[in-house]
């Protein structure tokens, strides 16, 4: 009964410490424009609270022993009740898109911290104050880990399924405090279940155990970094790609936690296992996917990353386990696997933006495995990697290494596509295989990686990467030889300065200076938002247009001088780079006066008086991820009541991954508005002389919607919209509950294909 009792009590904790993360996560994403970089901060801020609760829970019992110590634990948990029910202040989140990270972290700490602290002191303590209780297996409580991880897992697996859907934020926030209160009963009575007349202070079996020497605790941070690491890059990639939200971020930590529960078991998964030889599969697994990754099928490549981060993490968890101390040091112990916890956090969240211009944190983790596994199986004379997995790794690395540096020169010449630094690369690698040890071999491609990082040249193909909180934004700069098939008398190359976000274009403008500027992309004269602005241009009255998603400003093309740009951009990196003649020209060649709006468009559009704009277009997507708070029926509720009586809200809704239509039209029969889908392919056009070059015209897919019938009717002279029809089983997406498993395409259309 004691061991259930504890078990049950452990359990609870970690249930609501990761049952507040993904439920924090959601009420803090819409105001950062849905990207990713709020989870890793996240991420970040809970991993220094539990490497915080871990401090206060191995020396407060070391100094005042396990009476003293219970009794100012359970007066802390009651102290709790005063910051009961949780609430972030949002009430300044417009000033936070300036220093995002700070932002987060203070308003965390002031609306979250201590509860979010004690209860991660709760499972070192509770199984701390186990090997006390006098029970036959007191003296090794680490089992009562794996209660800890799958608590915390069955949280993570709930909220998506089961809290978010059927629960108002505000009703998971009673929830949660309701749970609160039964954790202190649960600590109180696991303080109880302990006899002292027969507690030792120290367990007989351990009281001459040594304090653990210094190598052991960094090689507990290291194997809690590594992990750590991968697990937040993994999410990184992920979320950037394809959707940001509490559904996608829960499956990289799930597994995480997963192969805790399974190395920490009674009867280990990783002592039946030689996980080394699995982790060089997952390596090349990882290295494939990563560069190689197609766009579909979505539900094949993420289960093969998830599977890659799954083998990490159980062969590093495993060596953890493997290295735990005595029950005496058991407190210090997870205090040193946290500082390896937030170590990776600090790695991915802080100098990753800050030292790589891509995701290279990703790859590091794969080169630090490979290089983990060198040094481990060099001590340990009974694993032999076979001559086919040691070629493998080799092709690999050269693989990843060739193919990954974007920031390496390039020429334009088709035949022979690698630059000078990709030929230095593959040669350095090239010697490296001369060499007998696979551990200088791997540190001579980290190196190589490294140097490619930070001292590659921008080359003539990609003029620009930057990373900032928002995401990942590069400059190419394109040479199209397809003029001369069309026998004009032009010069027989095109360049085109192309800027992207993620793999998602936001932008192409023709650089040839005797060759006339028009928008591409998504957006050309032929397009469906080339006819809503045809269209517009009817009436010359003063009209105003707001636009939420800057890109590299294309849509100011359409600007004359009766009307007025806003621009709302939530990344000010974007806006850099769109007001930068020197990259792209629109915004300084718009005949309509324009104003850039930096922050998240909902929050912004809440201080603009209402029926002030004539169109509204909502281009806010990075990547394939969809900033699902764009799309909700409180969002489009706000959209109509600024937009004038026969105003027009446009949205483009190409992507691979969901078919977004269907949730427009939910949204739209729910207010009463009038829905047009236009799915635009160039493949189509007629051949025209100034806009012929159709390679750097992109399919597209808007979806225009209209309180008015004649409105209606007058797009549908200008362009070919077609009424939506309504697809069963889609639910109305909110603010609170949004499910993008509804609408995923497992068959994308190949006109949406970038």
């Amino acid at each position: 009964m004691t061991r259930f009792i504890f078990s049950l009590g452990i359990f609870v904790g970690s249930f609501l410490l990761f049952l507040i993360q993904p439920m924090v996560g959601k009420i803090l994403l819409p105001g950062f424009g849905g990207v990713p970089a709020v989870w890793t901060t996240c991420m970040l801020f809970f991993q220094a609270a539990l490497l915080a609760g871990y401090i206060y829970a191995e020396r407060s019992i070391s100094l005042l022993g396990f009476r003293r110590q219970s009794i100012l634990h359970l007066l802390l948990l009651l102290c709790g009740i005063f910051f009961l029910p949780l609430d972030i202040d949002l009430s300044d989140i417009h000033n936070a898109v300036h220093q995002p990270t700070f932002w987060l972290f203070s308003r965390l700490a002031v609306s979250i911290g201590y509860l979010f602290f004690l209860i991660a002191a709760n499972a070192p303590l509770l199984q701390r104050y186990y090997s006390y209780s006098g029970q036959d297996d007191a003296v090794d409580p680490y089992f009562l880990y794996s209660a800890s991880n799958a608590g915390s897992l069955l949280a993570l697996v709930a909220y998506p399924f089961l809290f978010e859907p059927v629960l108002r934020v505000s009703q998971q926030k009673g929830l949660w405090s309701a749970l609160y209160l039964l954790q202190i009963f649960m600590v109180f009575l696991c303080i109880s279940r302990i006899d002292r007349r027969k507690k030792a202070e120290v367990p007989a079996q351990n009281s001459g155990t040594s304090r653990p020497p210094v190598r052991n605790a960094l090689m507990w941070v290291f194997l809690g970094f590594v992990p750590c690491s991968a697990m937040l890059a993994v999410t990184t990639h992920i979320a950037t790609d394809i959707a940001s939200g509490p559904l996608l971020w829960i499956f990289p930590l799930s597994i995480y936690l997963i192969s805790f529960i399974l190395v920490f078991a009674k009867t280990p998964v990783w002592r039946e296992i030689r996980w080394e030889r699995r982790l060089l599969h997952g390596i090349i697994l990882s290295i494939v996917v990563y560069h190689f990754h197609v766009f579909e099928p979505f539900w094949l490549i993420i289960p093969l990353h998830f599977l890659a981060l799954f083998l990490v993490c159980m062969y590093f968890h495993g060596q953890l386990a493997r290295m735990r101390p005595g029950t005496e040091h058991l407190n210090s112990y997870f205090v040193w696997m946290s500082v390896g916890g937030i170590a990776g956090g600090i790695f991915n969240g802080l100098i990753a933006p800050l030292a790589f211009a891509t995701q290279a944190e990703y790859v590091i983790t794969i080169l630090i495995s490979g290089l983990t596994i060198s040094l481990f199986s060099r001590n340990d004379p009974q694993h032999v990697f076979g001559k086919a997995e040691k070629s493998l790794l080799t092709i690999a690395y050269v693989i990843m290494i060739i193919t990954l540096h974007e920031r390496f020169p390039n020429t334009e010449n088709h035949f022979f596509p690698l630059g000078t630094a990709q030929l230095l690369a593959f040669t350095i690698i090239s010697l490296s295989l001369l060499f007998r040890f696979r551990v200088i071999k791997l540190a001579l491609l980290i190196v190589v990686y490294l140097a490619g990082q930070l001292f590659g040249s921008a080359g003539s193909l990609n003029l620009l990467t930057t990373r900032s909180f928002f995401g990942i934004l590069k400059i190419n700069r394109i040479v199209s030889q397809n003029a001369e098939k069309f026998g004009r008398a032009h010069p027989p190359v095109d360049v085109f300065y192309q800027l992207s976000h993620g793999t998602t274009i936001h932008g192409i403008e023709r650089k040839v200076d005797i060759r006339p500027v028009f928008p591409l992309a998504y957006y050309s004269r032929e397009s469906p938002i080339g006819a809503i602005f045809r269209a517009g241009r009817i009436n010359r009255a003063s009209q105003k247009i707001g636009i939420i998603g800057l890109g590299c400003g294309t849509l100011a093309w359409y600007g004359r001088p009766w009307q007025h740009f806003d621009f709302y951009e939530i990344d000010p990196e974007v806006i850099k780079i769109a007001e930068n003649p020197a990259y792209f020209s629109y915004l300084k060649d718009c005949r309509a006066s324009w104003k850039n709006i930096v922050g998240d468009a909902r929050i912004n559009l809440q201080t603009v008086p209402d029926k002030t704009y004539d169109l509204l277009v909502i281009d806010a997507y990075s990547s394939d991820a969809v900033p699902t708070h764009l799309l909700t029926v409180e969002a489009f509720r706000l959209y109509r009541s600024k937009l004038k009586e026969n105003g027009v809200l446009a949205l483009h809704t190409s992507n691979r991954y969901f078919d977004l239509p269907p949730v427009i039209k939910r949204i739209c029969d729910e207010i009463g508005m009038r829905v047009l889908v236009g799915n635009d392919n160039p493949k189509n056009y007629s051949l025209r002389y100034d806009d012929y070059d159709l390679e750097m015209i992109k399919s597209s897919q808007w979806v225009a919607v209209t309180d008015s019938e004649s409105v209606a009717g007058l797009l549908q002279i200008f362009w070919k919209w077609e009424p939506l029809p309504e697809k069963t089983g889609v639910d109305l997406w909110t603010d609170d509950h949004a499910s993008l498993f509804q609408v995923y395409r497992w068959n994308a259309p190949r006109h949406l294909q970038p």
